[in-house]
């Protein structure tokens, strides 16, 4: 009796996490976006999936920005939510080689996808374990995560405008 307790709570755990979850980029597709490298095909996909071009943002650095459920501010600030799960997408200008910002020395490939509840951030976290990545926490409380072949991934916790984040970097 108890071990049917444990798997309908977990079950139901998993569907809420997954159900919270379906408006927001998954891990795997931020993923695929970051290692194709390319801003049309980024921008062709995550149009697709809800996300407005909002500009290039200048809030670290000279990024191509994408919202989806959040209007921003000229100064790329959350302003407004809209229904479902808010998320900001930034990807460096190294996705595409035209736009490169020739005064900025360091252009390394980053995406960050920011989100506004714990319960999508902590579906990104699921979602990058079950894709077999190894997860370090450290002593910021961050996680650091880590897979032979792939790019690093890391969870940070930052205060308003962008609470949750997801870097994938090299």
């Amino acid at each position: 009796m108890r071990k049917t307790i444990l798997t309908l709570l977990l079950a139901i755990l998993t569907l809420t996490t997954a159900t919270a979850q379906n408006d927001v980029v998954s891990a795997k597709t931020a993923i695929e976006i970051f290692k194709g490298g390319d801003f049309v095909k980024a921008k062709a996909t995550l149009t697709k999936q809800g996300y407005k071009y909002a500009g290039m943002a200048n809030l670290n650095g000279s990024e191509f920005c994408f919202s989806k459920n959040v209007q921003l501010s000229k100064e790329f600030i959350p302003q407004s939510y809209s229904a479902g799960n808010s998320s900001v997408i930034m990807m460096s200008t190294a996705f595409d080689a035209k736009k490169v910002v020739a005064a900025k020395s360091d252009n390394s490939k980053v995406l960050s996808l920011y989100v506004y509840n714990q319960k999508a951030f902590a579906g990104l976290q699921s979602q990058v374990r079950q894709l077999g990545y190894n997860i370090q926490r450290e002593k910021d409380g961050s996680l650091l995560c880590t897979r032979d072949g792939e790019p690093t991934i890391s969870f940070l916790r930052f205060e308003m405008p962008y609470p949750f984040c997801m870097m994938i970097t090299e």
